[in-house]
């Protein structure tokens, strides 16, 4: 009898407090609802196109105004973050511009009208990248144990989901599509507000100045660190179909690459905590980047023989794996040196994120070589994550 009470009342010290756990699944519905937002502009885009009767030299000066407006608002992110309810609002009001973008988006019809809601929606994009992770390292913290993969495996989620219903709904008029999306976020950004406002983010620690130029440079190498899992990821989007298709594979074969891809990368997350606690954060870190390397590397080392489609398929989908772990695993580290420690790890990673697929067409042009020495860059890439996990995991 007294063993049951023991083991009860272990239970119920170990039990997280209900408002922490109502955080936690607030945030989990943030990081899906991204994905969801994500997913949207990205397999509705090609209509706003059409709509505004651009040229793809058109529609690339809109992506990079996104893209700019994203980069421009991470360093703000990071310094309203760290005031009182700064995350909660900065999670309301992201929401908000990322839906009003939505909404706005459904009847574009100009370039400079789509450029102008562009750079809206990567203003929120911006605003929404810190508190999410900060807020999330400073629940993980509360939970005592590994959330942060789950987190990011929700966002990939929501992203899965909402390209299957934009595939089904292909017929519908975009701008019905935009307006509903749009109208929902912004709902459920006021319906959530209250619960939102009692968010915080991790606090950086206070320490002394030989410790700050440390963290500075610990930031510094987590940053290179982000953006050379997110060169890998992007390169992955933007190239592997192409690959694919240059081993002489159907069109179907080619699509499926990146479908393994992101199937890899949303399984890796949804263990990526379980596998956390039990490895420990350096050894998830170096194991899956080595997994990722060695992945990649022997598909593209089967180039010239029978197996070569099977193969480069496979490596594909180890990349996504070997990778799944390595966003969570360093924002968790970046956050424990406070919310602008996430905003320079972000802006690092995704400057890295546009120029490294570019980098990479154009190595492929200049050697006068196949593609798969090119490609051989992200497997440098995760082989120097696997070397300097010791140092930029998090601690256990």
């Amino acid at each position: 009898m007294s063993d049951t009470v023991e083991e009860t009342s272990l239970g119920a010290v170990l039990q997280p407090p209900a408002n922490v756990r109502r955080a936690r699944w607030l945030l989990t519905g943030f990081f899906a609802g991204q994905g969801v937002i994500m997913a949207t502009w990205a397999t509705r885009m090609p209509a706003v196109k059409e709509a505004a009767h651009l040229t793809p030299g058109a529609l690339s000066v809109a992506l990079v105004a996104a893209s700019a407006g994203m980069i421009a608002m991470l360093p703000l992110s990071g310094r309203l973050a760290e005031r009182p309810q700064g995350t909660g609002r900065l999670l309301v009001g992201a929401a908000l511009a990322l839906g009003t973008a939505l909404i706005l988006l459904g009847h574009i019809c100009s370039l400079p009208a789509l450029v102008a809601t562009a750079a809206l929606y990567g203003a929120g994009q911006g605003l929404l990248l810190v508190p999410l992770n900060a807020a999330g390292v400073a629940i993980q913290t509360q939970m005592v144990k590994p959330i942060m993969s789950t987190l990011h495996a929700s966002y990939s989620i929501g992203a899965l989901c909402a390209a299957a219903v934009a595939t089904a709904t292909a017929t519908v008029p975009h701008s019905i599509v935009f307006t509903v999306v749009g109208t929902t976020v912004i709902a459920a950004a006021l319906l959530s507000a209250p619960l939102s406002l009692s968010l915080t983010a991790s606090k950086a620690p206070s320490t002394a100045a030989q410790g700050q130029v440390r963290a500075r440079w610990v930031v510094w190498l987590l940053g290179g660190m982000i953006a050379a899992g997110l060169i890998a990821e992007g390169t992955a989007l933007d190239w592997s179909a192409v690959h694919v298709r240059s081993l002489g594979a159907s069109a179907t074969a080619a699509a499926a690459s990146y479908w393994l891809y992101s199937a890899g990368m949303a399984a890796g997350r949804l263990m990526g905590d379980t596998l956390t606690a039990k490895l420990g954060p350096q050894t998830l870190l170096r194991t899956g980047a080595i997994v990722a390397a060695v992945g990649l590397g022997a598909g593209l080392a089967a180039t010239n023989t029978p197996a070569a489609t099977p193969a480069a398929l496979i490596g594909w989908a180890l990349l996504g794996l070997g990778l799944a772990p390595v966003i969570p695993l360093l924002y968790t580290a970046a956050g424990s040196y406070g919310p602008r420690a996430v905003a320079s790890i972000s802006t690092i990673g995704n400057l890295g994120l546009l120029g490294g697929p570019v980098a990479i067409g154009a190595i492929a042009t200049a050697t006068a070589t196949s593609l798969p020495v090119a490609l051989s860059v992200p497997v440098i890439l995760a082989a120097a994550l696997a070397a300097a996990s010791r140092a930029g995991a998090p601690a256990p």
